[in-house]
């Protein structure tokens, strides 16, 4: 029985020790990136949506989809949402949406270091909360970087966006996150 309790024990350790090495590996490789450029797939209630975006990761995201023509830009404070066949964007304040939390680098890391990181089923993700809303993050297990977010948007629809990330800390024209460009 001793012996059973000490391999019981061990595995734990070891166990936690390879949690804590992935959460610190996503942690500096998060606080090494600025920015990522990035294609993506989402899934809003089984409709698919592709696209490329720009997250810098002071909460500023502009986003492009590919057959629509919308378009999603955030400026830190502002998200609007335009759709190529409408003048009139939609605006909503920032920190009424998930992306709030998602495109805030260091909030993903305070969350990491709380070491709430799952590894499941080849899925490496930490679950958040913001105003009553859940949030899965989940990261590429061999890179370590952000690989996509579960959600439910404002009209509490599920949302499934996957991304691949082609390019970190690239050079970013100053202006991508205008959206006084839309006013």
């Amino acid at each position: 029985m001793k012996y059973f309790l000490i391999a019981v024990l061990i595995l734990l350790l070891t166990t936690a020790k390879a949690y804590s090495d992935i959460t610190k590996k996503i942690i500096n490789t998060l606080e090494k990136s600025n920015n990522y450029e990035f294609r993506f797939i989402q899934n809003i209630n089984k409709k698919k949506e592709t696209g490329n975006c720009i997250l810098l990761f002071d909460r500023k995201i502009n986003c492009k989809y590919d057959i629509t023509g919308k378009i999603l830009i955030s400026d830190g404070k502002n998200l609007i949402i335009k759709n190529k066949n409408s003048d009139n964007p939609n605006f909503y304040k920032l920190k009424n949406t998930a992306f709030y939390k998602i495109l805030d680098k260091r909030y993903l890391i305070s969350e990491l270091l709380k070491s709430n990181i799952k590894d499941k089923n080849k899925e490496v993700f930490v679950y958040l909360n913001y105003q009553d809303i859940e949030i899965k993050i989940f990261f590429d297990k061999e890179k370590l970087l952000l690989k996509g977010w579960q959600t439910t948007d404002m009209y509490n629809n599920s949302v499934f966006t996957e991304i691949k990330i082609i390019e970190v800390n690239k050079r970013i024209p100053g202006d991508l996150f205008d959206i006084n460009k839309f006013n």
